[in-house]
């Protein structure tokens, strides 16, 4: 099976490279049995720029001779839950041709990818540099800070979830408590899911090119300052409830302490505070403190109607000017609903 079947069939794969390797970049639908741990690897590799090829391959099956069965036992496991698991190493090398020798005398023919992971990480490049011409119509969906873009573009199958990719809302607020993950994951993960979508539309929320640490490709994100886009237009309280919902109350619900949602907020103002201004930012940061010394959510109203007047709005407002040439529909969630369901069916 060529590669480009491999991600289209969301074919599983075993990732036979040490764990340092994958963390670096994994790909979707991949499960990492190493054959070498990374501190393995790293005697492998200085026998063989010592004494080359040879001694690092037999240093290598020294070090594995106790793990030899655990590891195929751990491969045969994965292969009986997903019987049509394709394997590979950095290049296709060494490491895939030792596992594919193992299974096969355990009675197990694995294909292996002929250049590895390499291989596979330049067809998901591919995959996101097409995608920047294609003939797919791609629509941006604008909106003011709160008007709750993400949660209505989910609900379109033709839409692509950037943030949720990113783990990450795009703004100076917008970090999860979660770790971003790597530049290379989320461009593999995004192409990945752009493969799989056979809409002849795709739906995105207006971002900048940075998503927290996460940039977007260029050539996709000029596409998206290309295309056209739709603004959805909701009134202040509205977008204030949804950041309350979204910022607060979802974050409390799911287990994290007052404390903990104190901190990451006031972190996140001090990020922003040259832009705010002393006064602003330090009015900010005591209602901050003052909404959660307290059990009423309404608490919280103050302080973010604040940053939306004062910041947020007037910033985005001076952003969006230099794209109204683009803009071909406003207005509010059910009119843009109903808009963007008219087009996908089309």
């Amino acid at each position: 099976m060529d590669i480009i079947n491999i991600i289209k069939n969301s074919v599983p794969l075993i990732d036979l490279r040490a764990p340092m390797e994958y963390q670096k970049g994994a790909l979707p639908l991949s499960i990492n049995i190493p054959i070498l741990s990374d501190l393995q690897r790293e005697k492998v590799g200085t026998e063989y720029k010592k004494f080359g090829q040879g001694e690092a391959i037999k240093l290598g099956f020294n070090l594995l001779k106790t793990e030899k069965k655990e590891l195929i036992k751990l491969w045969i496991k994965f292969i009986k839950k997903n019987p049509e698991t394709h394997i590979y190493c950095m290049r296709g090398g060494q490491r895939s041709q030792i596992a594919q020798l193992w299974l096969k005398e355990e009675g197990i023919n694995i294909p292996m990818i002929k250049g590895g992971y390499k291989a596979l990480r330049n067809e998901y490049i591919n995959i996101l540099n097409i995608a920047s011409e294609d003939k797919k119509k791609w629509t941006v969906i604008g909106g003011r800070t709160g008007s709750g873009k993400t949660v209505l573009l989910n609900k379109f199958t033709s839409s692509i979830d950037l943030e949720k990719h990113a783990m990450h809302r795009g703004s100076a607020f917008g970090s999860l408590m979660k770790e971003q993950p790597s530049q290379i994951n989320f461009e593999n993960n995004l192409a990945f899911e752009y493969q799989k979508k056979d809409d002849k539309s795709i739906f995105l929320e207006d971002e900048s090119q940075r998503i927290g640490r996460i940039s977007l490709p260029r050539s996709w994100y000029d596409r998206m300052q290309r295309s056209n886009i739709i603004i959805l237009d909701v009134d202040l309280d509205k977008r204030i409830s949804n950041i309350i919902s979204e910022y607060i109350s979802e974050p409390l619900i799911n287990g994290q302490k007052n404390e903990e949602l104190n901190t990451l907020l006031q972190k996140s103002l001090f990020n922003i505070k040259k832009r705010l201004g002393g006064l602003l930012y330090n009015d900010t940061s005591t209602d901050i403190d003052s909404a959660f010394s307290k059990t009423s959510k309404i608490t919280h109203y103050n302080w973010i109607r604040t940053l939306l007047t004062n910041y947020y709005d007037p910033m985005y407002d001076y952003q969006i000017e230099s794209k109204m040439n683009r803009c071909v529909f406003r207005g509010n969630e059910n009119e843009v609903k109903n808009y963007l369901a008219e087009i996908e069916i089309k």
